[in-house]
C-alpha cells in the first residue's frame, strides 16, 4: 500500500498569512502600548510631514496649491522658508503624493488616520507575505521539486518577507517605505504565480496596481515595466503582444492620470513627479557627501543654481567632483558595501532603537538572515534553471532597483527595505533545495550554497563603511518626552539615564550629554513636539532632590 506524504491543514500561502498576522498583531499591540506609538508627534520627521500635509489636503486643499513644504530645524541655518521654497519648482509635490492623499482620505472618513493606516499596513504585509509564498510555490511546482520541498520553500519565503524585523518596524510608522516594499512584492509575485500567457484582465489589473505603486514611490516604475513586459512577451504572436502591450500600457497610464491632471490644474509641469530626486542627488551625491544620511555642504548652492531642473542638478553634482573622479567612485563603493552591511542606518526612524523597545520584534530576522539565505537561494534557482530567463531577469531587476536607489541617495533602513521581496523568494528556494537534498541524501549539493550564505551573513558584522549613528541622543530624549506625556515621567527619566550610561558611541555625544542633562533638569524645548506630545508642567519629571515631601496629615 502506498503511503502519501502528510498534507498541511491549510495551503502554505494561507498558513503564512495567519502566522504573519498573529506575530505582527503582537508587535502592533506592543507598539500601541509604548511611547513609540506617538513618534509621529515629533515634528522633525517625514512621518510628521506626511500627517501635516494630509491635514492640509483634508481641510479642502485637494490640489495642494501652493505645494506643501515641510520645515525642519536643520533647514533654518541654511536658508529662510521663502528661500527654500524658491529652490524647488513651483507647485511640484514635495514627495510622491499618494501616501499623504490616502492619509487625507482616511482622515476625512475615520478621523485620526494613525491607527487605521497602521492596521491597513499590517494587513498589506500579511497579503504580500502570502503572495511571496504563492510565487515561491509556483516556481518550485514548475521546477518539479517534491511536494514537501515545495511546501517548505513556500512557507520559508513568505515568512522571511512577512517577519523581516525592520519591515515590521516600518509598518508601525507612517512612512511609505513599508507599503512600497509590500506592493513591490505583489508586482513581483504576479508573473511568477501566473507562469504562462496572461489574460487581458491580468494585464489591466497589474497595470493599474503597478501605477498605484509608482504613485507611491517612483522607483517602482522599472519593476512595474519589467513585470508587464514579461507578461506581454508570453503572449502568442506579434498581434497579441501588441494588443497586450496596449492594454497594459493604457492601464498604467490611466493609473498615473491623476498625477498629470493635478499638475496641469496646479500649473506645474505635467509629468513632474516630486522634488525628492533633485534634492536627493544634491544631498547625497555631491562632493562632500560621505554616504551617511548627512547633507553635502554643496546641497543648497546646487539647488539654487539648478533652477529647479533635475538635469541641471545632475550636471552641477558632476561638476562638484571635477578633478576628483576617484573620490566619487570611492563614495559609491562605500555605499555599495554599506548596502550589504548589517547595520540598519537611521535617518528619520532608528530601527535599532525601535527594535530594542519592542520585545516581539527582537527575535525576528535581520538583514544578515535574508541576505545570507536569499542570494545563495537565487543562485541555486538560476543554476538549476528553476527560473526561466525572463523570470530570472525580473527577480534580478527587483533586487537591482533598491541597490541603485541607495547608490543615488543613502543606504538607510527605509530605502533598503524594498530589497526584501526578491531575497525572501531566494530564501524559499534555498530551503526547498536543502529539503530536496536531504530527501535524496545528497547534502553536498547545497553545502556550497550554505557556505556562501554563512560568509555573506558574517560579513554583515564588519564595521559599517560609512559613518552611522545607531545610537542617537535624540531618540532617547524624544522617547522620554513621549513617555512623560503618556503619564510615566519616571520611565522617561530612566531612558535618558540609560543614554547617559550607554550612549558613548553616539556621534553627537557631546551635544547629547548637554541635552540629556537639560531634559532631566526640566527643559522640554529640546525637540520640536506637537502639544499632544508634551506633558503639562505639573506632570513632568522632577529630579528627586526637588520633589516635595508630603506633610503628615
Amino acid at each position: 500500500m502506498r503511503v502519501r506524504a502528510p498534507r498541511l491543514l491549510v495551503p502554505a500561502p494561507l498558513l503564512v498569512f495567519l502566522v504573519v498576522l498573529a506575530w505582527r498583531a503582537a508587535a502592533w499591540a506592543a507598539l500601541e502600548g509604548s511611547p513609540l506609538a506617538d513618534w509621529h508627534l515629533w515634528k522633525e520627521t517625514d512621518e510628521w510631514a506626511a500627517l501635516d500635509w494630509s491635514s492640509r489636503i483634508a481641510a479642502g486643499n485637494w490640489l495642494d496649491v501652493p505645494a506643501y513644504r515641510p520645515w525642519f530645524s536643520w533647514m533654518a541655518p541654511l536658508a529662510t522658508p521663502a528661500e527654500w521654497d524658491r529652490l524647488y519648482p513651483a507647485n511640484v509635490s514635495y514627495q510622491g503624493a499618494l501616501y499623504p492623499y490616502l492619509l487625507a482620505a482616511v482622515r476625512r472618513t475615520a478621523g485620526d488616520p494613525v491607527v487605521p493606516v497602521r492596521l491597513a499596513q499590517l494587513l498589506l504585509a500579511c497579503g504580500a507575505a502570502a503572495a511571496v509564498a504563492a510565487a515561491t510555490a509556483a516556481v518550485l511546482t514548475r521546477a518539479g521539486v517534491s511536494e514537501v520541498s515545495r511546501r517548505a520553500g513556500s512557507v520559508a519565503g513568505g515568512l522571511f518577507h512577512g517577519l523581516y524585523g525592520p519591515l515590521v518596524v516600518l509598518d508601525g510608522t507612517l512612512y511609505r517605505d513599508g507599503p512600497f516594499a509590500h506592493l513591490s512584492a505583489l508586482v513581483l509575485a504576479v508573473p511568477l504565480v501566473l507562469g504562462g500567457p496572461p489574460r487581458r484582465r491580468t494585464l489591466v489589473l497589474l497595470g493599474l496596481g503597478g501605477g498605484v505603486a509608482v504613485l507611491l514611490k517612483q522607483t517602482a516604475l522599472p519593476l512595474v515595466l519589467g513585470a508587464l513586459a514579461l507578461l506581454v512577451a508570453r503572449l502568442d504572436g506579434r498581434k497579441a503582444r501588441v494588443r497586450g502591450a496596449a492594454w497594459a500600457g493604457g492601464a498604467l497610464a490611466l493609473a498615473l492620470l491623476p498625477l498629470v491632471a493635478r499638475n496641469v490644474a496646479a500649473g506645474a509641469p505635467a509629468l513632474a513627479y516630486d522634488t525628492r530626486l533633485q534634492a536627493g542627488l544634491a544631498w547625497a551625491l555631491a562632493q562632500g557627501a560621505d554616504g551617511s544620511p548627512d547633507i553635502s555642504p554643496h546641497y543648497v548652492e546646487i539647488l539654487r543654481r539648478s533652477g529647479g531642473s533635475t538635469l541641471a542638478t545632475v550636471r552641477l553634482v558632476a561638476e562638484s567632483w571635477h578633478g576628483d573622479v576617484a573620490g566619487f567612485l570611492a563614495l559609491e563603493a562605500r555605499k555599495l558595501a554599506s548596502f550589504f552591511n548589517g547595520v540598519e542606518i537611521a535617518d528619520n526612524v532608528n530601527v535599532r532603537f525601535f527594535t530594542e523597545h519592542l520585545p516581539p520584534v527582537r527575535p525576528l530576522p535581520v538583514f544578515a538572515c535574508v541576505l545570507g539565505t536569499g542570494l545563495p537561494g537565487l543562485l541555486v534557482a538560476w543554476r538549476r534553471r528553476w527560473l526561466p530567463r525572463g523570470e530570472a531577469a525580473l527577480v534580478t531587476l527587483a533586487l537591482a532597483v533598491p541597490i541603485a536607489s541607495c547608490l543615488l541617495v543613502s543606504v538607510t533602513s527605509r530605502y533598503r527595505a524594498s530589497a526584501v521581496p526578491p531575497l525572501a523568494l531566494g530564501a524559499g528556494f534555498l530551503v526547498a533545495a536543502t529539503v530536496e537534498a536531504g530527501r535524496e541524501r545528497r547534502p553536498a549539493t547545497v553545502v556550497r550554497a550554505w557556505a556562501a550564505g554563512l560568509a555573506l551573513s558574517l560579513q554583515t558584522l564588519l564595521p559599517p563603511p560609512v559613518p552611522v549613528a545607531d545610537t542617537r541622543w535624540v531618540d532617547s530624549v524624544v522617547y522620554a518626552t513621549l513617555a512623560e506625556a503618556r503619564g510615566d515621567p519616571d520611565a522617561g527619566a530612566r531612558e535618558v539615564i540609560r543614554y547617559l550610561r550607554e550612549g558613548g558611541s553616539d556621534r553627537g555625544r557631546a551635544a547629547g550629554e548637554v541635552y540629556a542633562k537639560a531634559w532631566l533638569a526640566g527643559a522640554r524645548t529640546l525637540v520640536r513636539m506637537e502639544p499632544r506630545g508634551l506633558a503639562p508642567p505639573e506632570r513632568r519629571f522632577v529630579p528627586p532632590p526637588l520633589r516635595r515631601t508630603p506633610r503628615p496629615g
